[in-house]
């Protein structure tokens, strides 16, 4: 492994870490001996890498550090465009516009070779399907973060009516359709409802519900009997 490929591992092995992360940890990881691994974090700290700790201790990256665009491997920016590119087309304006910003910036910041690799970039994403109304998209987004009730009118499949009150945990963007996974009040159970079916959308400004969505999500895991996703 060259030199600059194991200074950008380190810098990953330490952004991934929770807990600070001893020099012999590091070396064995690596395979390399400790004074390589005191010499490579020093290197990363001229550079301006935000690396707490001391030897025998243990180093954690600084909390808030973002690692520079231009540590990204060419496959690693194919990933990043596409993801970008993929949110631009398919979800609401807000959320396409906050993709676009972000791979302006990464362009922004690239040397000139990767930046023309971006910008020439063969992966493409195909034309969008209208999968729900924007302004009900953007209210669930909302709803979720604020970790907060919504009410809505749902059509089923077969066209019954139905109101409900859910406590909204997450959106599963499908290539057809976009789902809410909520605990449903009125079945005291988790439910998906496909958003393209809800009307006379409500966010409950001031209606916390009482059970953190991670932990909703943690027994809808279990429940569903699939593994968690990968974490990022």
């Amino acid at each position: 492994m060259s030199r600059s490929k194991r200074l950008l591992t380190l810098l990953d092995l330490l952004r991934q870490s929770r807990r600070p992360i001893t020099a012999r940890q590091l070396a064995q990881q690596l395979n390399v001996s400790v004074r390589s691994i005191y010499r490579d974090i020093a290197t990363l700290q001229e550079q301006g890498a935000q690396i707490e700790g001391e030897a025998g201790v243990g180093y954690q990256m600084a909390s808030g550090f973002w690692l520079p665009p231009l540590n990204f491997t060419s496959q690693e920016l194919e990933a990043l465009v596409l993801g970008m590119r993929w949110v631009t087309r398919q979800a609401d304006p807000e959320l396409a516009h906050s993709a676009a910003v972000c791979l302006g910036k990464v362009l922004s910041e690239l040397p000139d070779d990767l930046a023309d690799e971006v910008t020439h970039n063969t992966l493409l994403v195909g034309p969008a399907a209208s999968l729900a109304d924007d302004d009900n998209v953007a209210c669930l987004r909302a709803a979720l973060q604020a970790e907060l009730k919504i009410e809505f009118q749902y059509q089923d499949h077969a066209g019954r009516n139905s109101q409900r009150v859910v406590w909204p945990m997450a959106l599963g963007y499908f290539q057809t359709a976009l789902m809410l996974i909520a605990w449903c009040e009125t079945r005291q159970d988790f439910r998906h409802f496909r958003v393209d079916r809800l009307y006379d959308l409500v966010v409950k400004d001031q209606a916390r519900y009482p059970t953190a969505r991670r932990t909703l999500m943690n027994q809808w895991y279990e429940q569903q009997q699939i593994p968690k996703p990968l974490p990022f």
